[in-house]
Parts: structure tokens; C-alpha cells; sequence
């Protein structure tokens, strides 16, 4: 009866992503590591851009979108950052929240360098995967690795990007390093630190689970 009363009291959640990993991935995987109940509401990408209607319903015409109790936020990093506090994967301490914030808004300026080579490659975007794109892609990683590598090593430990408990930062750049090694085998060769926070993930028990039951390329 207890657990009833718990699960009446929780809010509904529904999450609106593509088919896709991307930029809905790292709020899955809250939900699945905190056992909270809900809506994985996937678009197909064809849908998405002929259903007009849908994308204007969204508040600023994309997605990730996330309704709770049926009010709606978007863009992905406000969503994971939100999760993360209600499911305690958002730092143990308001400092160390601060430095997982900071890598995040990091990590979206290098998103924006690597992005057209990943999503073009993944038929995601049409187009040819030109050198150019490629390019642009390796002098995102080289700018960024390094920078992402020093970070790590002076604010992590036990295979942690911050502090030495998984938070949300840790989902966010591993699942990108099942995309980014794809195509970059070696990306992580140079980098000791960020490869032990990709073994970390990958010896998560409960978060192997998830990755296994949804492998995609992107």
C-alpha cells in the first residue's frame, strides 16, 4: 500500500526524442538508473520534419522536450540537469554541480565542431561526408580532448569526470564516446584519464543494461 501511495505521488514523466540516442540519451538513462517510471515517446525523424504541426507544438521547434505532470521544458541540458537533481546524479555538493554545469556548456561548444561530421556520416543529415567535415571534426577533438582530459584528471577520481560518484556529466561524454570511436578508434589513445571514465561506464552494471538493450549508432 505504501508503494502505491509513492508511485501515485510521483509525477507523470513523458519524454519526446527521435529515435535516436543524441540529445535524449542521457535523460533515458536517468529514468532507467533512478527505476523511475516513464513515457519514452520516440519520433521518427521523417515524421518530425513532414508533421508541421508537431514541431510547432514544441516550445522552441525541437526536441528533446520533457513534460512533467503534462508542463513542458526544453533543450537537453536543462532537462539532464533537472533530472539529475530529482534523481541525485547532479553532484554531491553545490560546487561540484557548478564544475558538472561547467564541463556541460564545454562539451555543447564541442558538440557544435564534431556534430556535422557525426550526424552527415550517420545518414542523420543528408549529404556527402566531405574532408572538410572530417576536418573539422578532428580540430574539434583535438581542441577539446585535451582540455576535456585536464578537467578529469583535476577534478574526478574512480573513473568520474567530477568528484568520485557518477553524475549525469559522466552519462553525457560516454555515451558521446560510443559514437565518436565508431569512426575515431583511436580517439581516446592519448587521453588515460577519459578512458577510465569510459571503463567506468562500461562496468556499470545498471547502466550497461540500458546500453545493451538500446545499441544504435547514434
Amino acid at each position: 500500500m505504501f508503494r502505491s501511495f509513492l508511485l501515485s505521488a510521483m509525477p507523470t514523466y513523458k519524454l519526446s526524442y527521435f529515435d535516436l540516442r543524441g540529445l535524449g540519451e542521457v535523460a533515458r538513462q536517468l529514468f532507467h538508473l533512478s527505476d523511475t517510471p516513464f513515457e519514452d515517446d520516440r519520433i521518427q525523424v521523417e515524421d518530425w520534419e513532414t508533421g508541421k504541426m508537431r514541431k510547432k507544438s514544441t516550445p522552441f521547434g525541437q526536441v528533446p522536450v520533457l513534460a512533467v505532470d503534462g508542463k513542458e521544458m526544453t533543450t537537453s541540458c536543462s532537462i539532464n540537469r533537472y533530472l539529475a537533481k530529482q534523481f541525485g546524479f547532479a553532484g554531491k555538493n553545490p560546487f561540484e554541480e557548478a564544475l558538472v554545469d561547467a564541463l556541460a556548456d564545454q562539451w555543447m561548444d564541442y558538440f557544435e565542431e564534431v556534430k556535422p561530421f557525426l550526424l552527415t556520416s550517420n545518414g542523420i543529415w543528408p549529404g556527402e561526408v566531405t574532408p572538410a567535415l572530417k576536418e573539422r571534426c578532428e580540430q574539434g577533438m583535438a581542441k577539446n580532448l585535451p582540455l576535456f582530459e585536464k578537467f578529469a584528471k583535476e577534478q574526478g577520481s574512480a573513473g568520474h569526470l567530477v568528484g568520485a560518484s557518477l553524475t549525469w556529466i559522466d552519462l553525457l561524454l560516454t555515451d558521446h564516446f560510443r559514437s565518436l570511436l565508431t569512426y575515431f578508434p583511436d580517439a581516446l589513445s592519448a587521453y588515460p584519464t577519459l578512458e577510465s571514465v569510459k571503463l567506468m561506464a562500461k562496468s556499470h552494471a545498471k547502466l550497461s543494461e540500458w546500453r545493451t538493450a538500446h545499441e544504435q549508432p547514434f
